[in-house]
């Protein structure tokens, strides 16, 4: 098949704000205008969405999809997983050359097989595969690949048109966190695509994860862990301490290298005060910003869950359930960045 870091000072924002298109010099008008309003000039072909788990990607990809020309599709893991042997793309590219026809329809039989769709021994597969089985025909994906460019991009790429076509709008996209170690080539492949990264608080994203693992070990090795919780909650920590360090070093270079396509999003700012931060990031997608993106329900499990708007206290929750020990572990391991990204210290 075939920003630097940021300082204080900046604080709540990390990546720099795009530039707001000036408005024009106005001119006394003799005539109504006729033309219809244009879209801003500087609208992406695909917008992508990562961070790590638990930081608010989800809510991201609900406030993009408000939008009447953006579709974000749901997590595929198509480019990576933390394991590479359960990410879809290594998959894959076992099928074989897509120049040839007969590859092409053994990747779609293997999408739509019951082997696939049932994921690994390791994890259940991703929320977009079963969406896709269900939505697109069978017969649909194999001609979107046929007629298209006969590679892993080109295979990418029909499988977000069929679901931005479904709904009918221009631009595509997903939401996969894991994708945060494959930005350099969403970026390759798409050179006008914009990538949106969730961070949030570790000591909110330690608590969120416990707890989601908790309520549904699905995978490996939680479904093992849960029945010593002492080493569930070890785990966790671990886990969190090093994908967060990831997604920080990983943070200062992309600013660096991708100051115009690459956009640091706190969930606190979100939840706290969206107009204004949903009206910055509409400014550096490239779209006009539309009101019902404001339109949201909480999706996070607790007591706000289903409610209309946004949680605001999802941003200090973590406060009340956090223990000194796993607070002095993770200030411990991660002080510095914490207060580089703007955090309270521990």
């Amino acid at each position: 098949m075939t920003s630097a870091p940021r300082t204080t000072s900046d604080a709540p924002r990390v990546a720099s704000d795009a530039a707001t298109v000036p408005e024009p010099a106005t001119e006394p008008a003799t005539e109504p205008a006729t033309e219809p309003a244009r879209e801003p000039a500087r609208e992406p072909q695909a917008i992508f969405i990562v961070g790590v788990p638990r930081s608010g990607t989800t809510l991201m990809r609900m406030v993009l999809g408000k939008h009447t020309r953006i579709a974000i599709a749901d997590e595929n893991h198509y480019l990576g997983h933390f394991l590479p042997w359960v990410d879809a793309g290594w998959d894959f590219r076992r099928i074989g050359d897509l120049r040839s026809d007969a590859a092409v329809g053994r990747l779609v039989d293997r999408i739509y097989s019951d082997d696939f769709q049932r994921g690994t021994w390791l994890r259940g597969v991703s929320y977009f595969w079963r969406w896709l089985v269900k939505r697109v025909p069978r017969e649909e994906l194999e001609q979107r690949i046929l007629a298209g460019e006969r590679s892993e991009r080109g295979v990418f790429t029909a499988l977000l048109r069929a679901y931005a076509d479904r709904q009918q709008k221009p631009i595509f996209g997903e939401k996969t966190p894991a994708h945060l170690r494959h930005v350099d080539r969403l970026i390759e492949w798409y050179p006008t695509a914009r990538v949106v990264h969730m961070l949030r608080d570790p000591r909110a994203v330690f608590l969120s994860e416990l707890k989601r693992r908790t309520a549904r070990p699905e995978s490996v090795p939680y479904r093992w862990l849960v029945r010593v919780p002492l080493l569930m909650r070890s785990f966790v920590l671990l886990a969190v301490v090093r994908t967060w360090a990831e997604a920080v070093n990983r943070h200062r270079a992309l600013a660096r290298r991708y100051p115009d396509r690459y956009r640091l999003v706190r969930f606190e700012d979100l939840v706290r005060d969206p107009a204004p931060e949903i009206e910055r990031l509409c400014a550096f997608l490239g779209v006009a910003f539309e009101p019902a993106m404001l339109e949201q329900k909480v999706v996070s499990r607790g007591d706000r869950l289903g409610e209309a708007g946004f949680d605001a206290g999802a941003a200090d929750r973590w406060r009340q359930s956090i223990s000194p020990r796993e607070a002095r572990w993770l200030g411990r391991f991660l002080g510095r960045r914490i207060e580089e990204m703007g955090y309270p210290g521990p």
